[in-house]
C-alpha cells in the first residue's frame, strides 16, 4: 500500500514539474530490456549448467547416505552393538556433511548468480544512461508492472526499444 502511495506521490510530483517547466520524461520496461538481452540468456545457461552439476553432487551424497542407512537397517542380528554404533555414527557424520554441503551450494549459487548478473546490470544501466543523455531526457521511469508509470498517454515516451538497440551497440 505504501508503495502505491509513494508511486502516486512521485507521479504527481513529476507531472507538476512537467507543467512547471520544459522537462523531458521517458519510460521503459526494464524487465523486457533484461529478458531480451542475449548476454542474460547466456548467463542463465551457464548458471543452469553449474546448478545441474551441484544438484548431481547433492544427489550422489544423498544416495550414499541412503545406501549406508539401508546397510544399517539390514545388518544381521549377529553384528555387535559396537559395529552398529560405528555404522550409525558414520551415517550421522555423512548427514552432517550433506547439510553443510547444501548450505555451501546455496551460498555458491547466490554468489555465482551475482557474478553473472552484475556485468549485465551494469551494461543495462549504461545503455539507459546513454539513451537518456543522447535524447536529453530529464527523467527515465520504469514501467515494469506499472510500479512507477501507471499511465502514459504517449507511446513515444517509451524508450524500451531504444535501450535494447543501444545494448546491442555496446555489446558489439
Amino acid at each position: 500500500m505504501t508503495k502505491k502511495i509513494l508511486c502516486l506521490i512521485i507521479t504527481t510530483f513529476t507531472l507538476s514539474l512537467l507543467y512547471a517547466s520544459d522537462i523531458k520524461i521517458a519510460y521503459l520496461d526494464v524487465d523486457r530490456v533484461y529478458n531480451e538481452y542475449p548476454a542474460k540468456l547466456e548467463a542463465e545457461e551457464k548458471y543452469n549448467l553449474e546448478a545441474e552439476q551441484w544438484q548431481n553432487e547433492l544427489e550422489e551424497k544423498e544416495q550414499e547416505i541412503n545406501s549406508l542407512q539401508e546397510e544399517y537397517d539390514n545388518l544381521p542380528p549377529i553384528v555387535t552393538e559396537e559395529r552398529k554404533e560405528e555404522k550409525l555414527a558414520l551415517i550421522e557424520k555423512k548427514e552432517r556433511e550433506y547439510y553443510q554441503f547444501v548450505n555451501e551450494i546455496r551460498n555458491r549459487a547466490v554468489q555465482r548468480q551475482n557474478e553473472l548478473l552484475q556485468p549485465i546490470s551494469e551494461k543495462i544501466v549504461q545503455a539507459i544512461n546513454e539513451v537518456a543523455e543522447d535524447n536529453k531526457y530529464d527523467f527515465v521511469l520504469n514501467s515494469q508492472q506499472g510500479e512507477v508509470v501507471l499511465y502514459a498517454k504517449d507511446k513515444e515516451m517509451d524508450i524500451t526499444d531504444l535501450v535494447i538497440e543501444k545494448l546491442k551497440e555496446i555489446t558489439e
